[in-house]
């Protein structure tokens, strides 16, 4: 059994809006495919986003073959979730991923995370057929295959990993004595190391706090 991971981008002059507002937009750290139904042409998507979902919802009409988009978490949040009605066809990435998976043969893991201009995808399977349909829209799409092995990668883009701004945000709090009993610094004092509002700093430390705690019980109990 292959597990691969795979990374691909899009010429930024000839990306859909809809792939821009995703992977390039500065109010979103990063946005997840966390499911989706991509049997038929009108595909269902559920994203994910860390950032604020204003901008995409606000773009909507400029999404070609987007039938509805439905967004939770208002505006100036710093989390939410995005579900598209969208004609797979539309955007070159969801097109070569349906094709792949309608030729069989692997399977593509969630989350499929787009972010800083990049797809990054990890699959389980063959995955020929995923090459052969990012070979067909090779004008519009780069790709690469970043690692092919036998055993599970580990996927710093996982939901327990931490994305960079969260990094940033606890080696500042770290350096700034945030973490020390008693606490030398904070959320002000965060935000301004960082260059953002102190409510913007504490939700990239909660954030990253819930995942570094996921992550210790992980493997706590992979140890039991």
């Amino acid at each position: 059994m292959k597990h691969v991971r795979v990374t691909a981008s899009v010429d930024p002059e000839r990306a859909p809006p809809l792939f821009d507002r995703l992977a390039n937009s500065s109010a979103i750290d990063r946005a997840r495919v966390l499911d989706w139904n991509l049997t038929s042409e009108d595909a269902m998507i559920l994203f994910a986003l860390d950032g604020d979902p204003a901008p995409v919802a606000d773009s909507a009409a400029e999404f070609r073959g987007v039938d509805r988009l439905e967004v939770s978490g208002g505006e100036g949040e710093q989390e939410g979730r995005l579900l598209l009605h969208v004609q797979r066809s539309a955007v070159p990435i969801f097109s070569c991923l349906a094709s792949a998976l309608d030729a069989g043969g692997l399977i593509v893991r969630t989350p499929v995370v787009f972010r800083d201009g990049e797809v990054h995808a990890r699959i389980v399977g063959d995955p020929g057929p995923l090459q052969d349909a990012f070979e067909q829209q090779r004008g519009d799409i780069d790709v690469r295959i970043d690692e092919i092995s036998s055993t599970p990668a580990v996927d710093g883009e996982s939901t327990n990993g931490l994305s960079d701004r969260q990094r940033e945000a606890v080696v500042a709090a770290t350096e700034l004595g945030y973490y020390e009993t008693p606490r030398e610094a904070t959320h002000e004092d965060v935000a301004d190391a960082l260059g953002c509002s102190p409510q913007t700093a504490g939700n990239h430390l909660r954030k990253a706090e819930a995942k570094l705690v996921d992550a210790a019980l992980d493997e706590v109990v992979s140890t039991v």
